[in-house]
C-alpha cells in the first residue's frame, strides 16, 4: 500500500485526477476526521456530505498535499496520531487504526 500510494501514484503530476473504482471519499472522511483537523479535512467532511459521488473530483495534488492520510506519512500530525514516525510503521498503524473503526 505504502509503495502504490506513495511511491507510483504520488510520482504522478499533481493535477492528476483520481478515479478510484469505489466511493472512498465518505468512509475516509470518517476515519480522516480522527486523525488530521484541518481545513482541508473539514472541507472535504462538508463536499462528501453534499455529494453522492465523487470520484474524479480530486487530484494527486489534493491528495498527497492536504487530506489524504495514507499519503501524508511524514506530516507530524498524522505521525502523532499514529506514534510512528518511519514512512511503513506509519502506514501500516493508519491501517490497522481504520480497520478498527
Amino acid at each position: 500500500m505504502h509503495k502504490a500510494l506513495n511511491e507510483i501514484l504520488a510520482s504522478l503530476p499533481d493535477d492528476t485526477r483520481v478515479y478510484p473504482g469505489h466511493e472512498y471519499t465518505k468512509s475516509n472522511v470518517k476515519f480522516l476526521t480522527t486523525v488530521l483537523q484541518n481545513d482541508a479535512v473539514k472541507s472535504l467532511e462538508s463536499f462528501a456530505e453534499n455529494n453522492r459521488e465523487t470520484q474524479g473530483k480530486f487530484t494527486i495534488g489534493d491528495e498527497k498535499k492536504k487530506h489524504n492520510a495514507f499519503m501524508m506519512l511524514e506530516d507530524p500530525a498524522v505521525q502523532k496520531a499514529t506514534g510512528k514516525t518511519a514512512p511503513v510503521d506509519v502506514m501500516g498503524k493508519l491501517r490497522e487504526m481504520k480497520n478498527n473503526m
